[in-house]
């Protein structure tokens, strides 16, 4: 790490940004020993400035087993707060809200964290309904077509691990239970590019979702439209498919995509 003489500088801090920029440049999960030697630290000042950064809800365990520590969700948030989330937030806004005027349903723009979808942007000026998701709340990755996209985006492998142990949790009759459930409707939904939410997050909510992808090929974000399943026909249903398709790679393309396909 480097760091400046300037006797001015609080050297608490400065380790403090450093450890978050660690966590940034590497790209991973480090423990404790990784921290004390990539900053050349004891490790008795390793532990302290880990434990308090984890106590200020900066830096939490990711992997018990492991001992494995990275950035919370709460350092996304000041960071959001200071520059608007610049990058898939400010990428992705004018086409979510184009996606909204052109489908009547409310847009939403989501993350994963722990296992859940979080809800980080949406765009409803021109929604029939205004759906319930609040920015910054949570909700299942399996029920949710946001968070089916970002799930069906990853291996089996992966899906199952995200999804946690089974039988998953319901939120309708609808929502999907088992794995083989889960994976059944992933290899649907990759087929087609895009996945559905059929009242299964919600009695009378219809949802189409898409990942978005950067120019590693990364899955960063996912965007759908959510809308009244009563107000909704087939042909209504494939309209919204295609402008949310095509929405997903539009904004992917200007994130630096080179791909074909999604998924």
């Amino acid at each position: 790490m480097n760091r400046s003489n300037n006797p001015k500088l609080v050297k608490s801090v400065c380790r403090t940004i450093d450890l978050m920029l660690l966590f940034v440049n590497t790209g991973r999960y480090l423990s404790l020993a990784e921290i004390s030697e990539m900053m050349q630290l004891p490790k008795s000042s390793a532990f302290e400035l880990v434990h308090t950064m984890k106590v200020k809800g900066i830096i939490e365990c990711k992997d018990e087993d492991r001992k494995l520590y990275g950035l919370s969700m709460l350092a996304y948030e000041i960071g959001a707060s200071v520059i608007g989330n610049l990058g898939v937030t400010d990428v992705a806004r004018p086409y979510i809200q184009e996606l909204n005027r052109t489908t009547g349903g409310t847009v939403f723009l989501g993350v994963e964290d722990h296992g859940k979808v979080v809800y980080i942007d949406r765009a409803e000026d021109h929604s029939v309904f205004k759906a319930s998701a609040k920015l910054g709340s949570r909700r299942n990755l399996h029920t949710t077509s946001l968070g089916k996209a970002l799930l069906y985006a990853q291996s089996n492998d992966v899906m199952l691990k995200l999804a946690g142990p089974e039988p998953y949790a319901t939120n309708t009759p609808l929502s999907h239970t088992t794995s083989v459930e889960l994976i059944e409707d992933a290899e649907k939904s990759r087929k087609r590019g895009y996945t559905v939410d059929d009242r299964e997050d919600g009695p009378d909510m219809f949802c189409i979702g898409s990942a978005l992808r950067d120019r590693n090929n990364s899955v960063v974000a996912a965007i759908s439209v959510a809308s009244v399943y009563s107000m909704l026909n087939d042909t209504k249903k494939e309209l919204i498919a295609r402008q949310v398709k095509e929405t997903a790679m539009a904004i992917s393309k200007k994130m630096g995509f080179q791909g074909s396909r999604i998924y």
